[in-house]
């Protein structure tokens, strides 16, 4: 709904109307209006969007098959929460995937690649000058998908983007963390210093480093719950994992190229 209370108008009769409700959704995910376990329900949707139930079905359908939503028997759709251990082996198979991609990277890289990732960079700190969350959600996601595309591989590509739609759950709450939006921009730095040189595992390590406060953030999150106590703010919970990563012995890499950087750790992948 609009902030007057009319429907959101989207292009209904064609895939990209589809398309649109779905961002839409993932963008109140990214917004904390849609948390966790909550429900979608095909009336409300109905409503919302003036679109008929075929549409809604086949929006949570895609929505489904990106990993964001759970449809279930008599139950209907809820926003896909994740046990622990979904959590640990998700990142499992993204840190491996990462790590491979990473290394099949031919060293360095040509300039063409180079200036594409500062002018996407340069796309991602805008957004978060602005504190625009879409953006830097999408801008963050654009700089990733083109580094990843730089293996030459499409298929792993592809499964890569798949498994970053997988974590929006996980990531979307640190969107406007402002000190894991420094280290992330600073990291995106050093990836693209990498990238000129021959270091391929100091690259892939700074890659898989790069994902691990959002993932340590929402296990937080989930130890809590599952305590029953109070639910903590995302602040604390983020800085809390946050420091226990900084805790962790600076590698050579950080010595020799993070001089006036931050330890490996950031909300964002």
């Amino acid at each position: 709904m609009t902030g007057d209370g009319a429907p959101d108008l989207v292009p209904l009769f064609r895939p990209a109307g589809i398309g649109a409700i779905v961002a839409r959704l993932e963008e109140d995910i990214i917004f904390g209006r849609l948390a966790p376990g909550a429900r979608l329900t095909e009336d409300a949707l109905m409503a919302r969007f003036s679109t008929s139930r075929h549409f809604i079905r086949q929006a949570l359908v895609e929505m489904e098959r990106r990993g964001v939503v759970r449809r279930e028997r008599n139950v209907g759709a809820t926003v896909r929460s994740y046990s622990a251990e979904e959590v640990l082996q998700i990142y499992e198979v993204r840190e491996m995937l990462t790590r491979q991609a990473m290394l099949m990277i031919a060293l360095p890289v040509e300039p063409e690649l180079i200036a594409r990732l500062e002018a996407l960079q340069a796309a991602y700190r805008d957004t978060v000058e602005k504190r625009d969350l879409r953006g830097i959600h999408e801008a963050n996601d654009a700089f990733h998908i083109a580094l990843f595309e730089a293996c030459g591989n499409p298929y792993l590509v592809r499964t890569l983007t798949d498994y970053m739609g997988l974590t929006l759950p996980m990531r979307a709450k640190n969107l406007a963390d402002a000190d894991g939006l420094r280290v992330s921009i600073d990291h995106h730095r050093i990836m693209i210093d990498l990238l000129r040189g021959r270091d391929h595992w100091a690259l892939a390590q700074l890659c898989v480093d790069h994902m691990q406060a959002s993932k340590a953030d929402y296990l937080a999150r989930i130890a809590t719950d599952e305590r029953g106590g109070a639910r903590t703010s995302t602040g604390s919970s983020r800085k809390a994992s946050s420091r226990a990563l900084m805790r962790r012995k600076p590698s050579a890499l950080t010595e020799t190229v993070m001089t006036d950087s931050e330890p490996f750790s950031s909300c964002y992948e």
